[in-house]
């Protein structure tokens, strides 16, 4: 992953990136608010939910990256991983298609 995105859109177009097929099922924003980390991964987490497991190695390994770089960064995208994504990673069956592509500290906002 190249950088730690600055903006909602900027994690938008890593998502469309990473997951070319979630753009071709993207349906607009999760509200009709302004985009928002949280936003964007409320809009996204079904779709993971349902591909992970067709997912390649390499997109859920660029997918880790990503969110083990919010996690590191702290602030409004960590907070939005850790209460949006990691949190429920267990409710949507993603645990243990996630952990190996997770660094320890991401790991660690998970519930088992």
């Amino acid at each position: 992953m190249s950088s730690v995105p600055q903006t909602p859109e900027e994690l938008q177009e890593q998502l469309f990136v990473i997951f070319p097929e979630y753009r071709a099922h993207f349906s607009g924003p999760f509200h009709d608010g302004p985009l928002s980390f949280h936003s964007v991964l409320l809009g996204f987490t079904p779709f993971l939910s349902r591909k992970a497991a067709a997912s390649s190695p390499a997109q859920l390994k660029a997918f880790g990256e990503l969110v083990n770089e919010a996690v590191g960064v702290g602030g409004e995208l960590e907070n939005a991983c850790g209460t949006c994504l990691l949190e429920h990673f267990h409710q949507i069956g993603l645990s243990q298609t996630m952990r190996p592509f997770l660094s320890k500290a991401a790991r660690l906002r998970t519930r088992v």
